[in-house]
């Protein structure tokens, strides 16, 4: 027998589930361009600050060099002094790429941690899965778009270089910092147009992620009745439809009150409201009953309401125990009921 078809969409536990596995509709291409455009605009901003540490560092060892002998302290200190320097120069731009990124997977997936992620799995580390992996659809297909994306920014880049040797040309004769600017200037703005393609490649490449995650986290009719009766059958899940369906019941029930005749008490736990219409009921109806809390807030919502309320301890537990909601008296309780709701008409007619 065939498999069935997986045309139904992911429910929110399987949803639920794949998140918790680390499968998510997630973009790096997305990663990249953001982390690109947050380059440019950092060392827009900060050029000059760049610039003049890197001309105060060239001076620094520049003045060293008269009087340095190569041994391997010295070494020692030329690496350990380089290295101090750069990372004062770019420690705050790799700070701001963490939080940017951190931002960027947020944005797309949410705040989430998954364990399951960290967990070691033996096939993952397979060597056999791994050529299988290697050699998959998957990776081919992104084997293609690493290769399509570096033809097109290769293309972009000889069509600018090609563009713009005329202007190389002519300036290259002027002073060094009116060359220097010039290029400068040429640097960032391929920077820019590569941007835009890889823009564009990342909104495409979002937009596919998430359909294909979509599809892979797909149900078939089968997997979704048999995830619906797991969840039926789960005590928890009852108890919380159950309440559910109480708390709706018992909001009905309160809106039906403020319909009601007269309310029936016994005074201080019972509460029954009645109803009687001629035209549409045999006998008088029960449209809310309740004890102690409930049975306060049915008073609560009569005098609210000016509806009357009269005391009758032994007809309200009557009525209470014998009659459901939304159901009619029974005959025996005819005559106690229809002498309060002939008093109850005098009330308002006297009104």
């Amino acid at each position: 027998m065939p498999d069935e078809e997986k045309t139904e969409p992911a429910t929110p536990k399987r949803r639920q589930e794949a998140r918790e596995e680390g499968r998510v509709a997630k973009s790096i291409e997305l990663n990249t361009a953001f982390l690109i455009l947050t380059s440019i605009i950092f060392f827009y901003f900060n050029a000059d600050k760049v610039a003049t540490s890197l001309k105060e560092s060239l001076i620094y060892f520049f003045s060293l060099a008269s009087n340095f002998e190569i041994n391997l302290d010295s070494v020692f200190f030329l690496f350990k002094t380089s290295f101090d320097l750069m990372l004062k120069i770019l420690l705050p731009f790799f700070i701001v790429m963490i939080i940017i990124s951190f931002f960027v997977n947020v944005i797309q997936v949410g705040f989430h941690i998954t364990p399951k992620v960290l967990e070691i799995k033996f096939d993952k580390i397979n060597p056999v899965n791994g050529l299988k992996n290697l050699f998959s659809l998957r990776s081919f297909g992104e084997l293609i778009k690493s290769l399509l994306k570096a033809g097109v920014m290769t293309y972009i880049l000889w069509i600018f270089i090609k563009h713009n040797i005329p202007v190389w040309l002519e300036v290259s004769g002027q002073p060094t910092n009116v060359v220097f600017l010039t290029l400068l200037k040429s640097a960032f703005l391929i920077v820019i147009y590569i941007l835009i393609f890889i823009v564009f490649v990342a909104i495409l490449d979002y937009l596919f992620q998430r359909y294909t995650f979509e599809k892979s986290i797909m149900m078939t009719k089968q997997e979704v009745k048999d995830e619906y009766k797991q969840m039926e059958g789960d005590p928890k899940v009852k108890q919380k439809i159950r309440s559910m369906q109480m708390e709706m019941a018992r909001r009905r029930m309160m809106e039906e009150a403020k319909k009601a005749d007269v309310v029936i008490t016994n005074p201080t736990h019972y509460a029954v409201a009645l109803k009687y219409d001629s035209n549409s009921m045999t006998a008088p109806k029960v449209v809310a009953k309740g004890i102690n809390l409930i049975a306060e807030k049915i008073k609560q919502i009569a005098k609210e309401n000016d509806i009357p309320i009269v005391e009758k301890p032994e007809l309200a537990r009557e009525l209470y125990m014998k009659v459901n909601i939304d159901k009619e008296i029974p005959e025996e309780l005819y005559k106690a009921v229809a002498e309060i709701l002939a008093y109850v008409y005098r009330l308002k007619r006297a009104s």
